[in-house]
């Protein structure tokens, strides 16, 4: 068998990964202020059949909460048919259905959020124009709407529901001693910096407590001015409140100053390399970075200090078709990833000069 770690199947808690491969969650912009699933929603997951676990894209839990008008949404019922079609979808390609609930906090953008203002954690003269800092009662509002999204996932046929607390959005936001300079309760110490997140993980988890949902994280360990210690200990702490799967990635900090490593593999997916080794938890750990061939995810999960499922994202939107080709003996048909930046992918998909000629 080509790649026999990236093709063992894996066990996270009562469900089954046919392989080790994870499509992350990348944000496609193709729905509108209604934060409806569309058929161009369906049409890329179908295309991208083959991860064992595939995680729907950045899905916001409020109105007021999106990254642009274009988001997904699970802050109505309404969006829960829609929803489950995509679940669907992701079952009868015979994956594991994650999806990725979400809030951009200060990355809320005025102009593109349908006219809502951005929450922040603490106006300062960086958060953006018209900014309204959270209150007390706005918090507990947002952790109960993480639950009411994570309850109308487990309707929708979602296994895995994942909290972003990376790149620079609300959970983020509330870590980083960079962002973060309230002086109640949700300010201040570590502890109190992670306290948004903590209640956010126990209310998902105590809502979907019937369901057989795994509860994953998102987590910039090393994140706007985080140090790689204090992610670390944040992590265990959200394991605690009922993490069961990490997913390690970052928006800044640490992971930008180190080199690549000795086998080639980029800065941040070293830092799920780290996580995994340094974790005083039995927690599986996810990695990502720059990863781009079948040999290299391989390679990550069977390394001295390997990770234990593997994501790749642009590599997946240069070549939908990565999964199916990496599995069927055919590696060297894979467009692979030429690191645009920005990514061509996010506006006009076709235009991929990594995707060759014919692909859609």
């Amino acid at each position: 068998m080509q790649y026999p770690m990236l093709q063992s199947p894996f066990v996270l808690g009562s469900l089954v990964l046919p392989n080790r491969l994870v499509m992350p969650p990348l944000v496609i912009w193709k729905s509108d202020c209604s934060g409806l699933v569309t058929d161009d929603h369906l049409s890329h997951y179908a295309a991208s059949a083959g991860p064992g676990l595939m995680i729907v894209e950045a899905t916001c839990v409020a109105p007021d909460g999106k990254l642009t008008d274009r988001q997904l949404g699970i802050y109505e019922d309404t969006h829960v048919p829609g929803l489950r079609r995509l679940s669907e979808q992701i079952h009868s390609q015979g994956s594991v259905a994650g999806i990725q609930l979400h809030h951009a906090g200060a990355k809320t953008d005025l102009q593109k959020n349908c006219g809502h203002p951005p929450r922040v954690v603490s106006v300062t003269d960086k958060t953006p124009a018209g900014s309204l800092e959270l209150t007390e009662a706005d918090i507990e509002l947002i952790i109960n709407q993480f639950a009411d999204a994570a309850e109308r996932a487990v309707a929708a046929g979602f296994d895995v529901l994942e909290i972003h607390g990376a790149h620079g959005y609300l959970g983020s936001q509330f870590l980083s001693p960079a962002h973060n300079f309230r002086k109640d309760r949700w300010g201040g110490s570590l502890e109190n910096r992670s306290r948004f997140l903590v209640e956010v993980i126990k209310a998902v988890s105590s809502r979907v407590a019937d369901s057989k949902a795994v509860i994953s994280c998102r987590l910039g360990v090393a994140d706007s001015g985080l140090p790689y210690a204090d992610g670390l200990k944040a992590a265990e702490t959200f394991i605690d409140a009922g993490v069961q799967l990490l997913n390690i990635s970052t928006a800044g900090g640490r992971a930008p100053a180190l080199a690549d490593t000795q086998d080639g593999f980029s800065p941040i997916m070293q830092l799920g390399f780290d996580v995994r080794r340094d974790i005083n938890r039995a927690v599986p750990v996810i990695g990502v970075g720059n990863i781009k061939t079948p040999q290299e995810a391989d390679l990550a999960l069977s390394r001295d200090e390997p990770v234990d499922l593997v994501a790749i994202g642009r590599a997946i939107l240069a070549d939908p078709a990565w999964a199916q080709k990496a599995f069927n003996h055919q590696s060297e048909m894979i467009s692979l990833c030429i690191n645009c930046r920005p990514c061509f992918h996010y506006t006009k998909p076709q235009k991929c000069p990594a995707r060759k000629s014919g692909e859609a």
